[in-house]
């Protein structure tokens, strides 16, 4: 009931009253008597249009923009699951659901009436498609007369109007237009009606008995009240993930629990992208996925840039390794285990995993292309012909040294590719001053003038490794017992005044290292397993966590970006997963590239099957929609940038998603200071 018919009922003629002028202020005795009638005039305030309103021919203006009332005419006679929330929960709309029982008696004459009607056409039409549509129609409508008279079904007027608002004329016209079409896909019709624009909006206030009595009113449609029980539309979008924690809740109210490593027929990898602009709330996000998880036992390694993890940190027994080796180092020469057997091989029959097995000489061969990769990324001389000639003199110090027997990754010497070249001692691997020697000492006799000069290249190259980044370098790894933590990130703020090249390979020594860990946690688990000393449903899972991901994640490092998308495809042998976090998917694939590098892009994008979109700019959305394709729909991309902090979407693929609102308590918001 509105302010006006309120006071105008209170201070009626009937009770010797006068009718106050609603546009002045009430006197205190006015406001007692409309108190004692039981009207909440805090409440009326609250909730009466601000700025005032004007009712046109097809819209209603308000102070502060427009609305447009769409209503559903025709209903799907096959409904789905929750079909209502298809109808109700549409962004930049308010919907309601007006509700009555038919007169049971009237609808059975209505019915009778309809099906003399089908039967007489299933007999005359002219056209056989015509007559057969009829003779079905007829069919369904008899079996639901039969329902009304013998199996107690209830039939139930509904009317559901929508009511589009947005700033401007157009932009309601667009939201409003993009609705009717996506109802009519799902066989709805919906219309404007013109000229009712206020009996629609005072319909949201009005009960449906009151509204049978406007004039001109148009009756809603008569569905079974089973359809209805199944379109219930209010808490359809929850999430309750088995082993989940509570991160807040769904646009509907509904509850948010949700764990990042399950998966289920639809998530059939686990690896996430966040993305959300500076303020969004992606760190705190990010800092709950990671808290959540250690309370669960999972390992989190990862990149930290900009030191607001480093009270997490503290809070969790965590460690903090700084690359530019002021706290020790990791000898780019220490060969680590990412590769493992082929993963059909490492199944039983049943499906279950086996003990994974390292496969040491592609582990070797990874190595010698990770080492050239990273020095190239120094000494970007270092291509061609002489990048070959690196890779070879690199392979033949590892045997030199005895690092590797010799010939073993040749074709010759399968015999030799189980032998350990991974998880030795840190002083069983040579160093870049043993090779720098090794280049020196080494001879090439017959060789061309221009051979002899590229190894000469390469000697200034390994040397000025040793002299310049000695302590970043040159030196047997003295950063042990990592294998040991739960909790370890790699300072990337600590390299950022280096050479970019020093940066990025610094960057990819560290993934090397988490793809490591990785690959021996799971290894560990799957033996214990297989040895009956620990049950699958115990198994720890490994996250690695790369904020302001697009430093190592962009067009000008390819190969670490194929780094990457190896660690997410092969890691699901043991349970391990990617989140990854930026700002912008600009950033890391920027527009006008090549079509290669944006196909190899690209694949970060598809092998993250769960995307968490936090607020992002208006002009971002085109290239989200080139980067997801049609996973998600034109309303929820738009709404991504009308977001508040914490809100997102989040989209599990195969057209799954589900808008949230991700509520940190007081004690993480507190722990979590220092990213927003």
């Amino acid at each position: 009931m509105y302010m006006l018919e309120a006071i105008k009922t209170a201070f009626s003629p009937q009770n010797d009253q006068k009718v106050l002028d609603p546009l002045k202020q009430l006197g205190n005795r006015e406001i007692e008597i409309l108190k004692s009638k039981g009207y909440n005039l805090d409440f009326l305030k609250q909730v009466m249009p601000q700025g005032g309103l004007n009712f046109d021919e097809e819209y209603v203006t308000y102070g502060n923009g427009y609305s447009r009332c769409v209503t559903v005419y025709h209903y799907t006679k096959n409904p789905t699951l929750f079909w209502l929330a298809n109808l109700m929960n549409n962004p930049h709309t308010v919907a309601t659901l007006d509700v009555s029982t038919d007169e049971k008696q009237k609808v059975i004459d209505q019915i009778n009436r309809a099906l003399d009607e089908l039967n007489d056409r299933s007999d005359n039409e002219r056209k056989a498609t015509d007559r057969n549509k009829s003779a079905e129609e007829y069919l369904e409508l008899a079996e639901y007369a039969r329902k009304l008279t013998s199996n107690g079904e209830i039939s139930k007027q509904v009317k559901v109007r929508v009511h589009v608002y947005g700033n401007t004329i157009q932009e309601v016209d667009e939201r409003a237009q993009e609705l009717i079409e996506n109802l009519k896909g799902m066989d709805y019709r919906a219309v404007t009606y013109l000229h009712k624009t206020k009996r629609d909006w005072q319909s949201m206030f009005t009960m449906f008995d009151e509204q049978a009595e406007w004039f001109g009113n148009i009756k809603g449609q008569s569905l079974p009240s089973l359809n209805i029980g199944g379109g219930f539309p209010f808490h359809h979008q929850t999430l309750k993930d088995p082993g989940g924690t509570q991160y807040g809740e769904t646009m509907t109210g509904g509850p948010f629990v949700w764990n990042a490593t399950y998966k289920n027929s639809v998530r059939l990898s686990t690896n996430t992208l966040l993305l959300g602009m500076m303020g969004a709330g992606k760190s705190t996000v990010l800092k709950m996925i990671a808290e959540a998880h250690l309370a669960a036992g999972d390992f989190i390694w990862g990149f930290e840039k900009g030191k607001d993890f480093i009270p997490f940190l503290k809070e969790y027994n965590g460690i903090m390794v700084r690359l530019d080796g002021s706290d020790g180092m990791i000898n780019p020469l220490e060969i680590f285990a990412t590769r493992t057997y082929d993963e059909a091989s490492s199944l039983y029959d049943d499906g279950s995993v086996k003990d994974l097995k390292i496969n040491e000489a592609a582990s070797y061969q990874t190595h010698l292309d990770k080492v050239v990769y990273q020095v190239q990324l120094v000494s970007p001389q270092l291509k061609g012909t002489m990048k070959a000639e690196f890779k070879t003199y690199l392979n033949r110090f590892y045997e030199e040294y005895g690092t590797v027997p010799r010939g073993f990754t040749s074709s010759n010497s399968r015999s030799n590719t189980d032998t350990q070249v991974t998880g030795k001692d840190p002083e069983a691997y040579p160093t870049f001053k043993e090779f720098l020697d090794f280049l020196g000492q080494l001879e090439l006799p017959g060789a061309s003038q221009e051979k002899k000069n590229r190894k000469e290249e390469m000697e200034s190259i390994v040397e000025s490794l040793c002299e310049t980044y000695g302590m970043i370098f040159d030196g047997h790894s003295t950063i042990r017992h990592l294998d040991q933590q739960q909790l370890v990130f790699f300072d990337i703020d600590s390299i950022t005044g280096l050479d970019r090249g020093v940066q990025q390979c610094q960057m990819y020594m560290a993934m090397t290292l988490i793809w490591n860990q990785a690959l021996i946690q799971g290894r560990r688990q799957r033996r214990l397993i297989k040895e009956k000393q620990m049950e699958e449903q115990d198994f720890k899972r490994f996250l690695a966590m790369i904020d302001e991901c697009h430093n190592a994640i962009n067009p000008d490092f390819i190969e670490t970006v194929n780094y990457v998308t190896n660690f997410q495809r092969e890691m699901r042998k043991v349970e391990a997963m990617t989140v990854l976090a930026t700002q912008s998917p600009q950033e890391m694939v920027p527009e006008n590239m090549s079509s290669d590098n944006f196909s190899k892009l690209k694949k970060v994008f598809e092998f993250s099957s769960t995307k968490i979109f936090m607020r992002m700019d208006e002009s971002t959305l085109t290239h989200i929609q080139e980067l997801v394709g049609k996973s998600m729909t034109n309303s929820e991309l738009e709404s991504i940038p009308q977001q508040n902090q914490g809100d997102a979407v989040i989209n599990f693929g195969s057209k799954e998603t589900i808008r949230v609102h991700f509520s940190p308590n007081k004690r993480q918001l507190k722990l979590f200071d220092g990213g927003k």
